[in-house]
């Protein structure tokens, strides 16, 4: 039996290795060329990247701050009087899901349930940690 590739083999060998090496040196080239990505995941990060575009004297910080603190305890005003009935929905949909799953399927659900309950307890407590 012969074992020299095939000139289609070896064009398809070529083709998928150029594929590959031009992936890999775009990702890279992206990666030296693009803008950092800052990640606003939390309150504070986004402050700071705001001041930072805006380039904020030290006067408008203290102003733009007391508005930040004055929307978040709007915020946590209206969910007091709004979060009762979201948790009521929430709980009514996840009756309506158990009724359709295995008991299996159940026992899944609830722990996918507690597991997502103790990251968002985690996020509440580093969001209101002292800082």
């Amino acid at each position: 039996m012969n074992s020299t590739p095939r000139p289609k083999s070896l064009a398809m060998m070529f083709m998928l290795g150029a594929f590959l090496t031009g992936g890999a040196v775009g990702f890279a080239a992206e990666r030296a060329v693009a803008k950092p990505v800052v990640l606003l995941n939390d309150e504070q990060s986004v402050r700071e990247e705001l001041a930072r575009e805006l380039r904020l004297t030290e006067e408008q910080k203290v102003v733009m701050d007391s508005a930040w603190d004055w929307r978040r305890a709007r915020n946590r005003e209206i969910m007091a009087v709004v979060r009762p009935s979201l948790d009521s929905v929430r709980d009514s949909a996840r009756v309506r899901m158990m009724a359709v799953l295995s008991e299996e399927q159940k026992e899944t659900f609830r722990k996918l349930i507690e597991r997502n309950q103790r990251l968002a307890d985690s996020a509440n407590k580093a969001r209101n940690a002292p800082k």
